[in-house]
């Protein structure tokens, strides 16, 4: 039946538009993941200058690698603290390229602080974006998982109580003009209106017996 097929439609259409919305949604969330991926090749950018300076320092002596690491780093600061050690890991560096031990201490443990910054945030942005993505998930599934068992219900409740009823009747009159003159609608259906109709075509079909 063309009206039924109509009401099956709309109720197909608005559960596909559901399942787009949340897949759209998604994939929106899904997005984060290239935003953490290039923040955490920043940091991990990060600790490849403090590795490159602490080679230089400790063990190389290379003044030029030192301080080119360390104009890099000071170009890819994206954590807060970062800047502040940079500015003392630059104070007065110097002297522990001429051999004084102590301003070299200084400076290791400096280096060494930058890497646990950068460490530590990177760490923070893959939890951040596991939860994050999985509170998101759930946040857009829900309203599609609610919209297609309310969907379902709604057209099973149409199915039972007025598609199937008109379904019948339609079937009735076929069944009438195609010879079977003792075919009837049923005493019951769950509308009193459709009840009253099925009753109304009943007493039609007895009137031409």
């Amino acid at each position: 039946m063309n009206f039924a097929h109509r009401i099956y439609s709309s109720f197909i259409i608005l559960l596909i538009c559901s399942t787009i919305i949340t897949i759209a949604g998604t994939r929106g969330f899904l997005k984060l993941e290239p935003y953490i991926n290039t923040l955490n090749s920043r940091n991990t950018k990060s600790l490849y200058y403090a590795e490159q300076m602490l080679s230089s320092i400790s063990a190389k002596k290379d003044l030029k690698i030192f301080e080119h690491n360390l104009e890099k780093a000071k170009n890819n600061i994206t954590e807060v603290g970062e800047e502040k050690i940079l500015n003392k890991i630059a104070d007065n560096y110097l002297p522990a390229f001429r051999g004084d031990k102590k301003t070299e201490d200084i400076k290791i443990d400096e280096i060494a602080e930058l890497s646990k910054i950068n460490r530590i945030a990177m760490e923070r942005a893959g939890k951040i974006a596991k939860k994050t993505e999985i509170v998101g998930v759930w946040i857009i599934l829900f309203p599609s998982i609610f919209i297609w068992i309310i969907g379902l219900s709604i057209l099973a409740g149409l199915k039972k109580t007025f598609i199937k009823p008109i379904q019948e009747l339609n079937n009735v009159i076929l069944e009438y003009n195609k010879g079977n003159k003792m075919r009837r609608c049923p005493s019951y259906t769950h509308s009193k209106d459709l009840q009253k109709l099925y009753d109304g075509i009943n007493k039609i079909l007895d009137d031409k017996q």
